[in-house]
């Protein structure tokens, strides 16, 4: 089927812990209603049943914030991208876009270049830096970490360990024990930090998790 639309506007934004608690779905509304409300020429889908073109290089996860999030929008019309960060910020409130630029209209799609994220995790953990340190690096020095996943009655089974490419701790905020770590995202299995946590014994700990930044191929 021929495409319909005439510029695909790449977008940078943040989210904060406002909507942290907004699943993907209603973010993808939400995005939809804002950008109608600024007056942008989205482009939809043909068929019986058109959907908005837009699209998210990789899902947020309920209860993380997102420091350099990535989405393509597809419009009908060509519009410079200062013309389009400002309307759209200003529909967008809580989501405001960081920049956004033209790309090629026949780039692969964002979710098939993703590879990995960096993350900033921050729990709640009543022990010394020693202590705490002394469980990231026995995690590293594992050779699997095998966990399950649900979905549904669907049970999978997958090593996180692979997953982890980096664990680096950068001390203590006023929340708790703070650390970088950057996940790989491979097919049929993605990397996440709140599962490192159940892996390193936080499974119930309060924690704050932020995605720093995507990591893409090339």
């Amino acid at each position: 089927m021929a495409e319909t639309y005439v510029q695909r506007m790449r977008v940078w934004f943040s989210t904060d812990d406002t909507v942290k608690y907004v699943g993907h779905l209603d973010m993808h509304r939400a995005w939809e209603r804002a950008i109608r409300r600024a007056r942008l020429p989205l482009a939809y889908t043909q068929g019986f049943n058109p959907q908005p073109r837009m699209q998210f290089a990789a899902a947020l996860p309920v209860g993380f914030t997102g420091q350099a999030e990535v989405a393509d929008i597809y419009l009908n019309d060509e519009l410079p991208p200062s013309e389009f960060v400002q309307r759209l910020g200003e529909a967008l409130h809580r989501n405001r876009p960081v920049s956004a630029t033209p790309v090629a209209r026949d780039l692969p799609s964002l979710q098939s270049q993703v590879t990995g994220a960096h993350y900033t995790v921050e729990v709640e953990a009543d022990e010394t830096d020693a202590a705490f340190t002394s469980r990231l690096a026995d995690f590293m020095s594992r050779s699997n970490a095998w966990r399950e996943r649900r979905k549904g009655k669907d049970v999978s089974r997958y090593d996180l360990r692979p997953l982890v490419h980096t664990l680096t701790y950068r001390g203590r905020t006023s929340y708790g024990h703070s650390f970088d770590v950057t996940m790989r995202a491979e097919p049929g299995a993605t990397g996440r930090p709140d599962e490192l946590l159940a892996e390193l014994g936080y499974e119930s700990a309060p924690r704050r998790i932020s995605r720093v930044s995507l990591i893409f191929l090339d």
